[in-house]
């Protein structure tokens, strides 16, 4: 694990990366001021990111 980072913090980061690889860099978005993560036709709240398993990068993660 990356050291001082909390758990959340770098499965955030994995996910976010992920979906920006993945998707494309114009095709991913956060609207902060909504506090959603817009990908494809829709999105899902911010806070999503934190998940373990949103994406295949943290699909072996354990549960927060």
């Amino acid at each position: 694990m990356l050291t001082g980072m909390m758990k959340e913090t770098v499965i955030a980061l994995r996910n976010y990366d992920w979906m920006v690889r993945d998707r494309g860099l114009d095709n991913v978005a956060l609207a902060w001021d909504s506090e959603t993560l817009v990908y494809g036709d829709g999105g899902t709240g911010i806070e999503a990111l934190c998940e373990p398993g949103l994406t295949p990068a943290t699909a072996d993660e354990a549960p927060l």
